[in-house]
């Protein structure tokens, strides 16, 4: 199992370091453009082998937090006080991982879909989506329990998200061109998660050398703060652009 962990979690961090500098090549370059979607693309897969590791291995640490973290020398007392918070972190790492999984395939699948939405009604795209809802109530509470705020923060973020999610599925209609917006929207949360995921956890030794200890928590949330700033600030111009806005004939969707 340790070694299982191991492996993957060299692999976690190498495509996870590619992707923080790839999210940003689609993002600049023409929207619609090959380049574009060539590095879309690219970057949808790496982040499914990404957030799927993660997974794996958050489970594994929830499992059998000793076969991956041996502590031979902590006390009894130690010991239980180690194994509560890497459970607990663990738990938030699954979350953080199963909003990256959610957040990268509806970006995707919205494009694939389009107005057509029966394909994001399949159990196979909507029920990470469902599963997000109960784990990220749990994770909430834990941070409320361990008043861990990060843990709060990101569950109350995946909550939305997943929410937000299912009403764009299951809505009666949607706007003309609207899965344009839902796929940046998606994108971005994507890039949200990943930046989160490197400040929190492969990232954190280096912050932690850089800055003092009661910086830390602004720079675990500046990708949500930066994240959600630039859906506010683009959202509006995206849909001005490819004129997302309802039709005169509403019942009719193209």
């Amino acid at each position: 199992m340790s070694a299982l962990h191991s492996i993957l979690l060299y692999t976690h961090i190498a495509l996870g370091s590619i992707a923080l500098l790839l999210f940003w090549l689609p993002v600049i370059v023409k929207k619609g453009s090959k380049l574009h979607n060539n590095a879309g693309q690219v970057f949808y897969y790496i982040m499914l082998l990404v957030s799927g590791s993660g997974m794996v291995m958050s489970g594994l640490t929830i499992y059998d937090p000793l076969a991956i973290y041996p502590m031979p020398n902590l006390s009894g007392i130690e010991l239980q006080r180690f194994l509560g918070w890497r459970v607990v972190f663990s738990q938030f790492l699954l979350l953080l991982s199963l909003l990256t999984w959610v957040s990268v395939r509806h970006a995707v699948g919205v494009l694939l879909a389009k107005a057509n939405r029966s394909l994001l009604k399949r159990l196979s795209f909507l029920g990470p989506v469902l599963l997000m809802l109960p784990l990220s109530l749990f994770v909430a509470w834990q941070g409320h329990k361990f008043n861990q705020t990060l843990l709060m923060i990101f569950a109350g973020v995946s909550f939305y998200t997943a929410a937000s999610i299912c009403v764009y599925v299951f809505k009666a209609e949607i706007k003309p061109r609207q899965w344009i917006i839902e796929h940046f929207t998606s994108m971005v949360g994507t890039g949200i998660a990943v930046y989160t995921a490197f400040f929190a956890a492969g990232g954190r030794r280096l912050v932690s050398e850089l800055l003092p200890e009661q910086w830390m928590m602004l720079t675990w949330l500046a990708a949500p703060v930066i994240g959600i700033g630039s859906i506010i600030l683009f959202k509006s111009y995206f849909q001005r652009k490819f004129k997302v806005k309802i039709s005169p004939n509403k019942s009719q969707i193209h």
